[in-house]
């Protein structure tokens, strides 16, 4: 019988997999997985999308911007300045300047861009370190997209569609799901989308 990892265990097992994958593979992957997310009635019919930047060898879904429908604007998680830690967004477009987060991560500027709160968004594109097949989500452990979705889970709404963006090695047969985990609505790899 193989040993149970913990979250922490399963984090750095698969974060060091992700950073051995060559960059070229890291980019075919990525835009295979685009690929199929690009064609679903699902992306077509997103007016607000948010996605992230992708760091660390995260899968990058940036490729989507290629396949945007005319209206359709896109953007970027910043953290919020408050004690909840939760994300707003902020629209990305050639204007948008950026600067590094306290994690390291680059973020947009407010400036003048239009920014959303998450329940106004209708796709999210979001990072993940795992995901199984009931799409329980295990990020890096900040609980950033937990706190900021909590209502889809709490109010019972629909919007937005959350949809974990990943490597096919990244789906493990099981995450035990904490009462505040908010599970993703779709997964989406070089091998498909496959909806929960």
């Amino acid at each position: 019988m193989s040993k149970v990892l913990t979250a922490h265990e399963l984090r750095k097992q698969i974060k060091k997999q992700r950073a051995a994958l060559p960059k070229l593979e890291q980019q075919r992957l990525s835009r295979q997985a685009v690929q199929h997310l690009s064609r679903h009635r699902l992306f077509r019919s997103a007016r607000n999308l948010a996605l992230y930047l992708p760091v660390r060898g995260e899968a990058d879904p940036c490729s989507l911007l290629q396949a945007a429908k005319p209206g359709q604007r896109f953007f970027l998680p910043v953290l919020s300045l408050g004690h909840h830690a939760q994300l707003v967004f902020v629209e990305w477009n050639r204007a948008t300047r950026f600067r590094n987060n306290r994690f390291n991560i680059p973020e947009p500027l407010f400036g003048r861009c239009k920014m959303l709160n998450p329940q106004q968004l209708d796709l999210v594109i979001t990072p993940l370190v795992a995901f199984d097949a009931r799409g329980t989500r295990l990020g890096m452990g900040g609980g950033f997209y937990d706190r900021s979705f909590a209502t889809k889970y709490y109010l019972k709404q629909a919007k937005p569609f959350l949809v974990g963006l990943a490597y096919p090695f990244q789906k493990v047969d099981h995450l035990e799901r904490q009462a505040w985990d908010i599970p993703l609505d779709a997964s989406c790899t070089a091998d498909g989308f496959t909806p929960y």
